[in-house]
């Protein structure tokens, strides 16, 4: 019942995720508010029930690979923080009794940590079907299967790429001119869906490459 539990929390707060990034003016600050309260109030809650996940960080040995995943679970936590503290600093709709209002460097803080939490937490998503990934890919084999599946994985990570390349997400990361923003929801939508299933693929392919080296300097002691 906690995994299942688990996994709505996570399906819900990715959507929430997709839809804050989608924001524009015309929806309001106090929506956008509420629903980020909401965000952050199931980030801390995925955090709970997954506490046992910290218990362990001081046992076992850290090789490549667990590097790279708590790496990614650390960078996402401060990304959120940064969120949460730059939301309190601008929106003054949800947090007027705030004693730290300000807005130029509050909305630089906030665009560049959503941003790069956005990458975080596709990042860190990629690693769950990490393993389905590499059950199917051994499952292809050499067989006919295998062209099959190493192509459908290449068209959408290239087509997931290139939608990073288009989109505004890569300069808010860089905190570059956006250019002229576009509005369509569909398109929107579209364009991000693709760009989480390539970054779920660049996890998989890390961990790949980490786990098979790991597996190399283990071999070689």
């Amino acid at each position: 019942m906690k995994h299942k539990v688990k996994i709505v929390i996570d399906v819900v707060m990715y959507f929430i995720f997709l839809y804050l990034m989608s924001y524009r003016a015309g929806r309001g600050l106090f929506l956008h508010g509420i629903l980020g309260c909401f965000l952050f109030v199931l980030f801390v809650l995925h955090h709970i029930l997954n506490g046992r996940w910290y218990s362990g960080l001081k046992k076992g040995r850290y090789r490549l690979a667990r590097i790279f995943f708590v790496g990614i679970d650390f960078f996402l936590f401060a990304a959120m923080v940064g969120m949460a503290v730059s939301s309190v600093m601008m929106s003054g709709d949800i947090f007027s009794f705030s004693p730290f209002i300000t807005t130029r460097f509050a909305r630089t803080l906030h665009i560049f940590s959503t941003a790069w939490g956005f990458l975080f937490m596709l990042l860190h998503v990629g690693l769950h079907p990490h393993v389905l990934l590499e059950r199917l890919r051994k499952k292809a084999g050499d067989s006919i299967f295998a062209y099959s599946y190493y192509l459908v994985f290449t068209l959408v990570l290239v087509a997931g790429i290139l939608c990073f390349t288009k989109s505004s997400l890569w300069r808010n990361m860089l905190l570059l001119p956006r250019g002229n923003p576009y509005f369509e929801s569909l398109r929107f939508y579209g364009e991000y869906g693709m760009i989480t299933l390539a970054f779920c693929q660049c996890t998989h392919l890390i961990m790949r490459c980490l786990q098979k080296a790991d597996g190399n300097r283990s071999h070689n002691k």
